[in-house]
């Protein structure tokens, strides 16, 4: 389990480190938005705990930057502020929990495990013989997992992530290709390797929309 703390407090981060690694996490630990910034477009993790108040990227910018491309990775937002404005900015811009400061530590290991929770189970069945794993962004054809690129996996996840519904070709490019030249996206050609490793055809096109992936009602 992999957490990124962006916290400017330097006590406060140490604290927050060293509990989630005596709970055996992997920690990446930073004090700026800017950094924060390098390892959430570079680098995966399962959750996320973010100051609003740090420098140079406040924590609101850096949890709209993450919902563009990932809807589902909890994100815990800390602040010192009392302001009702900030409290609903955190959710509108799609925050999973909210905690004031100052807290114990044991809010915030009931609030993480809480989400964890609701993030785990997660094989998607498609049919008798295909399944999907959303944690570990898998197809599992008669059990056995279905090799792809990374530019594949990273167009199933996000179909799978948001299954029965239209997925806009404009949240596929920024989640696909990760903020490159738009004009170098090859979307099409993407899409036929990949009907061709897939066993069934579940991936639908919605012209001048996206595409959707419908599971089993």
């Amino acid at each position: 389990m992999r957490v990124l703390i962006v916290e400017d407090d330097v006590q406060l981060n140490i604290a927050i480190s060293e509990f989630f690694k005596l709970k055996a996490f992997e920690i990446v630990s930073v004090k700026d938005g800017l950094q924060a910034l390098d390892y959430i477009d570079t680098e995966y993790f399962d959750l996320y705990i973010i100051d609003i108040n740090i420098p140079r990227i406040n924590g609101l910018d850096l949890l709209k930057h993450i919902r563009k491309t990932d809807l589902n990775t909890p994100v815990i937002i800390i602040t010192a502020s009392l302001e009702i404005e900030n409290f609903s900015l955190a959710f509108k811009s799609g925050c999973s929990e909210y905690i004031k400061k100052p807290f114990h530590l044991k809010e915030l290991d009931i609030r993480m495990n809480n989400l964890l929770a609701l993030k785990n189970p997660v094989t998607i069945t498609l049919n008798d013989e295909l399944t999907y794993d959303l944690n570990r962004e898998e197809f599992y054809y008669q059990n056995k997992p279905i090799k792809l690129r990374y530019k594949e996996k990273r167009f199933c996840a996000i179909l799978m992530k948001h299954t029965n519904t239209i997925v806009s070709n404009e949240m596929i490019y920024d989640y696909v290709w990760e903020g490159q030249i738009k004009e170098n996206y090859p979307l099409r050609q993407l899409l036929v390797e990949l009907r061709k490793k897939l066993p069934f055809d579940i991936i639908q096109t919605k012209i001048r929309e996206g595409y959707m992936v419908e599971t089993q009602k």
